[in-house]
C-alpha cells in the first residue's frame, strides 16, 4: 500500500529560475521513476534563513505531496544529497485520517 509523503526542498536563491525548474522536473522524475504519485507541487518562494547554511542567508523553498511505497523516501534521500542547488530537504510521511 502507498503512503503520502511531503517533501520540502530549500534551493540556493542565487541560481537561475530555469534551473530550479529543472531541478523541480528532476526531483518529479525520480519520485515517478520508483512508481510514485505526483500530488501536488508548491512553490513557497524566496526567505530569509534564520542562519546561514552553506554561506547562503536566503533560499526558494518548493512543496512536493507525492503517493509512493515505503522505498522510496530512502531512495529519494540518497539522489537528493548528490544535488549540489540543495541547501537542505527534508522527507516526512503524512498522517492518516
Amino acid at each position: 500500500m502507498n503512503a503520502e509523503y511531503e517533501l520540502v526542498t530549500l534551493t540556493r536563491a542565487d541560481i537561475l529560475e530555469e534551473a530550479r525548474n529543472q531541478l523541480i522536473d528532476q526531483i518529479k522524475k525520480m519520485i515517478e521513476a520508483e512508481k510514485g504519485e505526483i500530488l501536488s507541487v508548491s512553490a513557497w518562494g524566496e526567505r530569509e534563513l534564520a542562519y546561514q547554511i552553506k554561506k547562503n542567508t536566503s533560499g526558494f523553498y518548493t512543496i512536493f505531496t507525492f503517493r509512493a511505497n515505503s522505498k522510496t523516501p530512502r531512495l529519494l534521500n540518497s539522489k537528493i544529497n548528490l544535488m549540489e542547488e540543495l541547501l537542505r530537504h527534508l522527507i516526512v510521511r503524512k498522517e492518516e485520517g
